[in-house]
């Protein structure tokens, strides 16, 4: 199995808003993260829950839009690792 190199790069609240508008969410009231042409919540694949900018992560190599926490990030790479080495 080749190695994967994961680098993180910590953006602020302005550059999540274009990155995430590209991804084709926008910014709802209170920072809720909305799907630009559905309008509904965002809502994390791990966590369950919506998200919200301030704790939004855009993981590396996707278009994965996640809670950030300790638990979200081991849970997405744990399946993340199980997806290469197969």
């Amino acid at each position: 199995m080749d190695e994967a190199e994961i680098k993180f790069e910590e953006i602020g609240i302005e550059e999540k808003k274009i990155l995430l508008d590209i991804l084709g969410y926008e910014i709802g009231e209170g920072g809720i993260i909305l799907d630009k042409h559905t309008k509904k919540e965002h809502i994390c694949p791990i966590t369950e829950s919506v998200v919200f900018i301030e704790n939004a992560s855009v993981l590396p190599g996707s278009t994965v839009v996640i809670n950030t926490s300790e638990l979200s990030l081991a849970e997405y790479f744990t399946k993340f690792v199980e997806m290469r080495c197969k």
